[in-house]
């Protein structure tokens, strides 16, 4: 499974099925992060200003985060106007 990331919810949504598919608890997230789990809690549900501002900076440059799993092999093929396609 691989996820792309647009925007501040692309990218809590991400995290989201993410940890889930990893099996681990937003708790079990937390605590390995060395956070509270309202901090996993706002992260996902997209209400961190900073990374907010991460995925916002990529995109006015025409760029798209992707989280791919560990060991898999990426292969990006470019077409056309990186700017082209939704936000």
């Amino acid at each position: 499974m691989w996820v792309r990331i647009r925007g501040k919810v692309g990218l809590g949504a991400a995290l989201a099925q993410c940890r889930r598919a990893a099996g681990v608890t937003q708790n079990e997230l937390a605590e390995r992060i060395g956070a509270e789990r309202t901090t996993v809690i706002n992260m996902e549900a997209g209400r961190n200003r900073a990374l907010e501002r991460l995925v916002k900076a990529f995109s006015l440059c025409g760029y798209d985060l992707v989280a791919v799993p560990r060991g898999a092999t990426v292969r990006v093929i470019e077409s056309g106007d990186p700017t082209d396609g939704d936000r």
